[in-house]
């Protein structure tokens, strides 16, 4: 049987729309629903290509691919612990909060000693996960939010940014996401404008000879509208309590609305992507050449036979990579958030400017001309 579409479910609708390059993984092809319009990879990656991609140098200055400036940003997750903070205590004293996608923990960690509430975090790179038990001492599940099996109803609030556009199964991720949350629950999605992240793509191959494809480099794999964010969240039994669009700035030389200015797209060769291709990375499915119906295998499953995931604390191992090699990557993560600390982005008048400024930098969601899109809703 052929597999649907994540929004509105329609079988055997997706078509080829864009081929591009996704580091560590190989060529790839993005897809559009003949029903809906989302767009996404398909088929769907496998847990090899989604261990090649979110590998242990996801988070490394040092990195070819992925989020390498990640360590930078410190002191922004601190400022936004200390606004996330405030509006938890406006709704409990107590309580337990999760992220999904906690990265290197920086916000886990900022956020844990300015409120009451038990803070855990979901995040599949590894090293991410060690990272953050070992420098900052929280509680984080190295795996998919579907492999940690948390017991249902459990926490009152659940954040997710920059996180759905890379999970393989965007409907499943939601569905267990609500799963784990009590009735009346909140849930704060932050993921990309689909529109803003393909048109630079499509802009790039249009210029790009045969042996070149446009970079996926941050890995995204799934493409939202704002219609189709609401009508995926409203399936699976969330209400939505307010959209904004982010990021106006980014968005509008994204789409190209500025004149003369437009966002830079990366460009790979198909031979430097062969040549990092990982065995397996794809788990055997074939992906169709441009104008014919996708073809493929039933998809590789994420979950497997016996695994189970681990919460990570700073004593266990969970890297891949010795021991050494995994210090030295954090150590350059140190140096690098060390290097970039300034003492005033800590001033907490400096937090109440930066928070101005990115209001000033947002829309209602109607105005779909953003960056991203910023969802809170809560659990029906």
């Amino acid at each position: 049987m052929a597999d649907p579409c994540d929004v509105c479910g329609a079988a055997g609708g997706m078509r080829p729309l864009l081929e591009v390059g996704l580091p560590g993984v190989g060529p790839v092809w993005i897809h559009r629903c003949g029903g809906c319009g989302m767009r996404q990879v398909r088929p769907r990656l496998g847990a090899a290509a989604l261990d090649a991609l979110y590998g242990a140098d996801y988070f490394d200055s040092q990195s070819a691919h992925g989020f390498a400036g990640y360590a930078r940003q410190r002191q922004r997750y601190d400022r936004e612990a200390f606004f996330l903070a405030r509006e938890l205590r406006g709704l409990a004293p107590t309580g337990r909060f999760l992220e999904v996608g906690s990265a290197l923990g920086f916000l886990l960690a900022s956020l844990e000693p300015r409120t009451g509430w038990e803070v855990e975090g979901v995040e599949l790179s590894a090293f991410g996960a060690w990272y953050a038990g070992d420098r900052f001492g929280v509680r984080v599940y190295r795996g998919t939010l579907e492999e940690a099996g948390l017991p249902a109803a459990t926490f009152d609030y659940v954040l997710q940014k920059d996180l759905l556009e890379h999970v393989a199964h965007p409907r499943r991720h939601l569905e267990e996401t609500r799963r784990i949350m009590r009735p009346g629950a909140r849930l704060r999605v932050i993921t990309p404008n689909g529109e803003a992240d393909v048109r630079p793509l499509r802009r790039a191959a249009a210029e790009l000879g045969p042996d070149a494809l446009p970079s996926l480099g941050q890995g995204h794999l799934s493409f939202f509208s704002r219609e189709q964010l609401l009508r995926l969240l409203g399936g699976v039994g969330f209400r939505v309590l307010r959209v904004r669009s982010i990021g106006i700035r980014r968005g509008l030389r994204a789409l190209g609305t500025i004149p003369g200015r437009s966002s830079r797209t990366g460009v790979i060769r198909r031979s430097a992507l062969a040549a990092r291709r990982p065995s397996g990375a794809t788990g055997g499915e074939r992906v169709a050449p441009r104008g014919r119906e996708e073809v493929a295998a039933e998809p590789e499953p994420l979950l497997t036979s016996g695994s189970s995931p681990s919460a990570v604390t700073g004593r266990e191992e969970v890297a891949a990579a010795g021991p050494e090699p995994r210090e030295e990557q954090a150590a350059r993560i140190d140096a690098e958030i060390a290097a970039h600390h300034r003492r005033v982005r800590a001033w907490r008048p400096y937090f109440h400017y930066r928070r101005l400024v990115k209001r000033l930098d947002a829309l209602p969601g109607a105005l779909a001309y953003g960056q991203d899109f910023d969802l809170l809703v809560e659990k029906r």
